[in-house]
């Protein structure tokens, strides 16, 4: 019995994926639940595993194509003969090293134009007696009678409107080979003397102009061409999209982190390891509730605002950026947070990320690490209307009242960079929402 392999429903905001390549080929026998093949989608990359065991018989879809969900892409062999060994290929046929095969050799590409016959006007002459010649002998010349040929002579000569009994043929027994074909074309007459190519009728619509091809410049020597992976080319499809869509306003503010500083260290005397990233988070969070403008998505030339905030963090894999979705940010606890940034970070490197866990997000938040740098300008993650970045904190002298006197301290300070859609954010919003994720910081009450 024949059984279908289907692309999936990986999640349910994923339509499509692209197969990226095939880790069995045709007539290799699987197990089930073995991997068939990885696909790749605008949320997860994934493995197929075999629905039942059998023996693959056909495969339907190359790599690099895009196919939607349920696409049959394979076809398995579930009966128990299918687990015998495959019968060894015939060895390829060469005409021009083992002649004519006779009949056999058209059964084996596609039906070929017959070509005149020439029926002999006299009786061949008996064979001459054999001589033993002191130097070899050019090839005779094809007999008369009935042209014998191979399937790729006769499309070459369909093709080329050859008479083959016009072209000396040195294959056995005087045939014309494929190299005779080619070598009468080259010593043929140039194109331009050439009959022309009938003219299309009349009404025939022209073939559309296509865009000039610019070539690639040339390489140097120890130079590398890297094809982006499906994942980098969805990364870059949806960041050029998001430029094009939403005109950036990019703002900043400067955050003194000594409050969440001293918090940190406070939780880890208790055995709590926090980063600076979950407070960022519930700040964001809190601060998205007193803003609800900032926690919405765009539906054509509506607003939707969403109730619940969902907060999507952008972590770094080795194939590329994932931003699984907190949700509910609002409603968890610092150390909850944490939990669950720490949950996200070992699942989406070790590639056990759920489609559904990538989609959803009214916000997003994308921090840099510790390698990070002073500020950035981040793009909106489509269709959401905001997004927040860390930067990196670095100590350093500021200024602040003590007792109504200036005085200097040195102090780990943060600069926070936000982007906002002004389609749908004005200034006054956008603003002040980045001052009370500052304030929240600042004030260092994470209850």
């Amino acid at each position: 019995m024949l059984v279908d392999v289907v692309m999936p429903q990986l999640g349910e905001s994923v339509v499509e994926g692209v197969v990226v390549k095939w880790l069995v080929e045709v007539g290799a026998l699987v197990a089930k639940d073995q991997p068939l093949l990885e696909i790749s989608t605008d949320k997860v990359d994934a493995e197929i595993p075999s629905p039942s065991a059998g023996r693959v018989t056909q495969i339907l879809v190359k790599p690099g194509e895009t196919v939607p969900i349920q696409a049959v892409l394979a076809k398995l062999e579930t009966d128990p003969a299918a687990s015998q060994p495959a019968p060894e290929a015939a060895p390829k046929w060469d005409e021009e090293t083992e002649g004519f095969p006779g009949h056999m050799a058209r059964k084996t590409e596609p039906p070929i134009p017959a070509l005149p016959r020439v029926e002999p006007s006299v009786p061949p002459p008996p064979p001459p007696p054999r001589v033993e010649p002191s130097a070899p002998a050019p090839p005779p010349p094809p007999a008369t009678g009935r042209v014998r040929i191979t399937p790729v002579v006769g499309r070459m000569a369909a093709e080329y409107g050859l008479d083959l009994s016009m072209i000396p043929g040195t294959g056995i027994d005087g045939r014309v080979t494929r190299r005779d074909v080619e070598g009468y074309l080259a010593s043929s007459p140039p194109a331009s003397e050439m009959p022309a190519k009938k003219p299309k009728a009349a009404g025939a619509k022209a073939a559309p102009s296509r865009a000039p091809i610019v070539p690639p410049p040339p390489l140097a020597e120890g130079d590398k061409v890297v094809p982006w992976t499906p994942i980098r080319k969805r990364i870059a499809e949806h960041m050029v999209r998001s430029k094009h869509t939403s005109p950036h306003v990019h703002i900043f503010a400067e955050v003194d982190m000594h409050r969440v500083a001293a918090v940190r260290v406070r939780e880890k005397k208790e055995g709590v390891n926090l980063t600076y990233l979950p407070f960022v988070i519930h700040a964001a969070a809190k601060a998205l509730r007193e803003t609800p403008v900032m926690n919405a998505i765009v539906s054509g030339e509506s607003s939707v605002m969403k109730k619940g905030i969902h907060i999507a963090v952008a972590v770094d894999t080795e194939k590329g950026l994932l931003v699984p979705v907190l949700r509910n940010a609002d409603r968890k606890s610092l150390k909850e947070i944490s939990a669950a940034m720490d949950d996200f970070g070992a699942r989406a490197k070790s590639g056990k990320i759920s489609p559904d866990e990538l989609s959803g997000g009214t916000f997003s938040i994308t921090n840099p690490g510790i390698k990070g740098n002073l500020f950035g300008t981040p793009i909106i993650n489509q269709p959401q209307v905001g997004i927040l970045r860390l930067g990196q904190i670095v100590k350093r002298p500021v200024v602040i009242d003590v007792d109504g006197e200036d005085s200097i301290v040195i102090r780990p300070m943060m600069y926070l960079g936000c982007a906002y859609d002004h389609r749908v954010i004005d200034g006054v919003a956008g603003n002040g929402f980045l001052y009370r994720v500052r304030e929240i910081l600042e004030a260092g009450d994470f209850s």
